[in-house]
């Protein structure tokens, strides 16, 4: 398993308090209804993280298996089903590789799950697994932060936030040869009468809507579709996040 979020499992919603979780989880559901896919059908979610779009999706009525690389984030994402007393499958392992039992109605991957595929050999593998994951006619839906994001926005920064027992430092990095994103985090988390220091590096790959589109082509999706986020709209030149929708047919 991956030592990625180790430290920043325990405060990671934290830190993210205002990434707006109940629109996305909305947004997705919306998607899902578009879809025609209906309640207590099986979803698959890579990437799930400590669980903010597992548990609405739950909430809603779908039979949901959710996994990621982080066990510690799984940990988190547990601990938040038990306490709202609902029923989620969890499973720890790499996205690339992971196989169902039985195929799902739906595979779901949210918040720059897709990013962190660096190569593209390693794309056309995770898109081939999905599809072999999906029963004929199954919905494949995912957003990845944009190449004009990680270029623009996100590259050459640095932040920092002092919290409520946490203080970090985010400093990022972007080559443009690589397309590739590095992002260096000092995370200084309170315990006891002081703090406790932990480092983590976390790399993201800038993908383009063509890159994208051309390996679900690959892998056998059709039906394949791009939104500016949280709409139904098509994606802008400088548009940050890019929803994806994609149906394996045969």
């Amino acid at each position: 398993m991956s030592d990625q979020y180790e430290a920043l499992a325990g405060v990671y919603d934290a830190l993210m308090y205002d990434a707006g979780y109940d629109e996305w989880a909305a947004y997705i559901l919306k998607l899902l209804d578009h879809a025609q896919v209906p309640k207590g059908s099986r979803v698959l979610e890579y990437a799930c993280g400590t669980g903010n779009i597992t548990l609405p999706l739950a909430k809603a009525g779908f039979a949901i298996v959710a996994m990621d690389i982080s066990e510690e984030m799984l940990f988190a994402a547990q601990e938040k089903t038990r306490r709202q007393a609902l029923c989620v499958e969890y499973a720890a392992g790499d996205m690339c590789s992971f196989v169902l039992n039985k195929p799902a109605d739906v595979a779901v991957c949210a918040c720059d799950g897709v990013n962190y595929v660096l190569e593209e050999k390693q794309l056309a593998v995770f898109f081939r697994q999905v599809y072999s994951n999906l029963k004929k006619d199954g919905a494949f839906l995912f957003d990845i932060s944009s190449h004009y994001k990680l270029a623009h926005v996100l590259g050459n920064e640095f932040y920092f936030d002092d919290g409520d027992g946490q203080t970090y430092f985010w400093q990022n990095a972007y080559d443009e040869n690589t397309k590739l994103l590095a992002m260096d985090i000092i995370l200084f988390v309170a315990e006891g009468e002081g703090y406790k220091r932990y480092d983590e590096r976390h790399t993201q790959r800038a993908w383009t809507q063509k890159e994208i589109t051309a390996a679900l082509q690959t892998a056998g999706f059709e039906d394949i579709n791009a939104y500016a986020f949280l709409t139904d709209k098509h994606p802008a030149k400088q548009e940050e996040r890019i929803q994806f929708t994609a149906i394996r047919k045969d």
